[in-house]
């Protein structure tokens, strides 16, 4: 039976491929559940904490030096009625930390069972296409291997990708230019001057020791300056970036660098891994911290906000974001109107390059939201 749809081997194919699809959203599903469900379990401790404060102040302390003739005062007794509402309210909330923390406990161990089907599946999917391709005629021998595991965009055609392709280039030539007008200007300028300086101390030294020490003073600012433009380029490559520290290490440095800079700002961020022996690429570690980055500048330099919620979740396949500011929003046409070179132009091509889901919105009810997804692909 040389027809596909008679072929056996297709009929398990697409079975195979079926089934793969819906352990697939069922993993994603109950993963982006988890990283929630995580969110309202911290919520709730810190409720649990602030009611256990406020109950000390209302609880009735009983004094061993009153005797049976001391009066109790109603204010004793406002306050003894407060101290047991708040403990029915901690008890309520207790037992609701309970069950959503077993809750969590039931849904990581069926993504732990999902993930084994996943890969179970993908494997098989493989060998089935394998088979199937040496049954084929030679006119379909030059397809291409589908990728079984987690798609998050369609496949662009010709066109699109030599139109990404084209971007990154662009934005590449374009870091680079900049990188070298730094060195050029602010550090290769500065070191000529620093040696015209010399010169002059060396011949002041000798006849004018109070403009000498002016002479001194001016060669230790620019070389402080000439080391703030080296600090700069190494930055923009990346250098700062430590690959062999834990991820979610560099993610909390990075967000303790911006509360740090932006006091005015309040930056609430939780960075969730499921996997304590998490080893990521370096690759995957240099962009995520990178497009962490863009997104938090872009906030600071134009959104005017005061608050930002920042939700990272991390595993061996999928890393998603989210990031929300209570700031002016941004427009739906904030691409054509940004310089081709900016950051979110950059996001958006690198985003692209990792097979990954981009969607930025906002107005100015709700701010800006900017959600991020991409595969871990190895």
């Amino acid at each position: 039976m040389p027809n596909d749809e008679k072929n056996p081997l297709s009929i398990i194919e697409e079975a195979n491929s079926k089934t793969l699809e819906y352990f697939n959203q069922t993993y994603l599903k109950d993963l982006e559940l988890v990283q929630n469900l995580k969110t309202e379990l911290f919520e709730l401790e810190v409720q649990i904490e602030t009611l256990e404060k406020t109950r000390d102040l209302y609880t009735y302390h009983s004094d061993n030096r009153r005797n049976v003739f001391s009066p109790i005062t109603d204010a004793e007794n406002v306050s003894l009625s407060r101290g047991k509402q708040l403990a029915i309210q901690i008890k309520d909330l207790e037992d609701a930390k309970e069950r959503l923390t077993s809750r969590i406990k039931q849904l990581e161990q069926n993504i732990t069972f999902y993930k084994e089907q996943v890969d179970m599946l993908s494997k098989a999917s493989k060998c089935i296409h394998t088979v199937l391709l040496g049954k084929k005629d030679s006119s379909l021998s030059n397809q291409e291997d589908e990728d079984s595991g987690i798609e998050f965009i369609e496949a662009s055609d010709n066109e699109e990708r030599a139109n990404h392709n084209f971007k990154m280039l662009q934005l590449e030539d374009y870091e680079r230019h900049v990188c070298a007008s730094v060195l050029n200007r602010d550090v290769r300028e500065e070191l000529i001057s620093g040696l015209n300086k010399l010169d002059v101390l060396k011949w002041l030294l000798h006849s004018d020791i109070g403009r000498a020490m002016v002479t001194l003073n001016e060669l230790h600012d620019s070389q402080e300056d000439v080391l703030k433009s080296l600090d700069k380029v190494l930055f923009r490559l990346n250098y700062n970036i430590d690959t062999k520290q834990p991820i979610w290490d560099q993610v909390n440095k990075l967000i303790g660098h911006y509360k740090k800079t932006h006091p005015e700002c309040m930056i609430d961020a939780s960075c969730d891994c499921t996997e304590h022996e998490l080893n990521l690429p370096p690759v995957i570690c240099i962009r995520l911290l990178g497009m962490l980055r863009e997104v938090f500048n872009n906030i600071f330099k134009h959104s005017n906000a005061n608050k930002v919620t920042a939700k990272i979740f991390i595993s061996s396949r999928l890393i998603d974001v989210y990031i929300n500011d209570n700031g002016v929003g941004i427009p739906d046409d904030y691409l054509d109107r940004g310089a081709w070179y900016s950051g979110l132009h950059k996001l958006h091509e690198t985003i692209h390059q990792l097979d990954g889901k981009l969607q930025i919105e906002g107005d100015l009810i709700s701010g800006t939201n900017v959600r991020f997804s991409f595969p871990i692909k190895r």
